[in-house]
């Protein structure tokens, strides 16, 4: 009885006819778009999306870089709910400017799929972590592509398969092509660093005692930055202890989008070289220096620049402006640096 209501539900919003085509006949329609996401799903297209719910935020920053803002239809509830991310938004859609867009999505756990339906997406762009509503969805027929931005080189295969599936390839190309040569020249800069500091890396939302391994997205930041990860595991998300951190008593802690001061006045940490040193570094605002996206070089080059001040030969401001003008266009990008 369940499962009836479920399928009734989907024929009331979203329309069951007989045009509908199952998965094996778009896979072999010449003029599909398939790409294959990272929960090793093909998801396949008959031509490219025009109405998108986006519920990762990586994912939604991506379509605003390939020029494909306007057929956003929903939006993560973050985006009007943390200062900062609105503030960038608002720069980018008028609607968001003006809270027009629906917000389907009240975190990672707690989608409403009746409100994401009636918006009748071509495309629904989630993260891993959304296992139920991305079954749930994929049997009401909804496309939905799955992203994780583990790695530098995910960020740039994600971004591409989202542009092959909104008909964007040639922008997507343009933004690939500029972030592996930049890419490369300050890893060339970076590199010729003698002495190499150590760096911590710490979650967002004051979650001090989380942190990235050494197959992770932040490692390959931390890297670009001339520096190495204290922590040596491979895991990409371990849990450690504060007698852990005091033990490693890493050159310099990295938090992304927390208050330093969480660090400082832990009086268990007061030891650590970080902090004795005010190396301490907040990577706000969180949108700018977002690492699960192609903006993993912003964040390198500041990293850089305020761990070696009196040895980093990079232009930040010109470099940042340089890659916001390439990403968002020059108005945008000066409006996000001001």
């Amino acid at each position: 009885m369940q499962r009836f209501i479920v399928i009734l539900l989907s024929c009331v919003l979203l329309g069951c006819t007989a045009t509908e085509q199952p998965i094996s006949a778009k896979i072999q329609s010449p003029t599909s778009h398939c790409v294959v996401d990272s929960s090793e799903t093909e998801v396949c297209l008959a031509q490219p999306a025009q109405r998108i719910v986006s519920l990762f935020e990586s994912g939604l920053d991506g379509l605003y870089m390939l020029g494909q803002g306007a057929k956003v239809v929903g939006i993560p509830a973050e985006v009007y709910l943390q200062t900062l991310l609105f503030n960038a938004y608002s720069k980018m859609d008028p609607r968001i400017a003006n809270k027009q867009l629906a917000t389907p999505s009240q975190g990672s756990n707690a989608t409403n799929i009746e409100s994401l339906m009636l918006l009748k997406p071509d495309l629904v762009i989630l993260g891993s972590g959304q296992t139920q509503t991305i079954q749930l969805l994929r049997q009401f027929g909804i496309a939905v592509y799955v992203m994780e931005s583990g790695t530098y080189d995910q960020v740039k295969e994600e971004l591409y398969e989202i542009a092959q599936l909104t008909g964007a390839e040639q922008r997507a190309k343009e933004i690939l092509d500029f972030s592996d040569v930049l890419l490369a020249e300050v890893a060339l800069k970076t590199s010729k660093q003698k002495y190499k500091q150590s760096v911590y890396y710490a979650w967002s939302g004051g979650r001090i005692y989380s942190t990235s391994g050494r197959k992770s997205i932040t490692n390959d930041f931390i890297e670009l930055a001339g520096a190495y990860n204290i922590v040596k595991t491979e895991t990409n998300q371990p849990n450690v202890n504060p007698e852990t951190l005091i033990e490693w008593n890493p050159d310099n802690i990295v938090l992304w989008n927390t208050d330093p001061n969480l660090i400082y006045q832990r009086k268990e940490l007061q030891g650590l070289k970080a902090v004795q040193q005010q190396k301490v570094f907040n990577l706000s605002p969180a949108f700018i220096y977002n690492p699960h996206t192609i903006k993993i070089i912003v964040t390198a080059i500041y990293l850089h620049h305020h761990i070696y001040p009196d040895t980093s030969g990079l232009a930040v401001e010109a470099l940042q402006l340089k890659i916001l003008e390439k990403l968002y266009g020059q108005k945008i990008a000066k409006g996000l640096m001001s």
